[in-house]
C-alpha cells in the first residue's frame, strides 16, 4: 500500500510514501494530510520507482507547459 499526501500550507504538493514507511527526515508528518491509499497496482510506475529509491515520490499539481525546460 501507499499513502498519498497533500501539503497543508501549500496543496500543490504531493508526498508518496508506502504506507509502513516513515516520514522523510527533511520534513514533518504535520506538514502533510492524507488524501489516499492505493494498492501498488494502482500507483504509477514511476511513482513506485521514486519511493523505492528515494523513500518518497514528491511532485506538484498545477504546473504550466511553459515551465517545461526547452532543451
Amino acid at each position: 500500500m501507499y499513502k498519498f499526501f497533500v501539503h497543508v500550507r501549500n496543496p500543490s504538493y504531493r508526498l508518496v510514501l508506502k504506507a509502513d514507511a516513515p516520514f522523510p527526515s527533511d520534513t514533518h508528518e504535520s506538514e502533510w494530510r492524507v488524501t489516499r491509499s492505493r494498492h501498488s497496482d494502482d500507483v504509477n510506475a514511476e511513482v513506485r520507482e521514486a519511493v523505492e529509491r528515494d523513500g518518497y515520490s514528491l511532485f506538484q499539481i498545477g504546473l504550466s507547459l511553459s515551465q517545461i525546460p526547452k532543451s
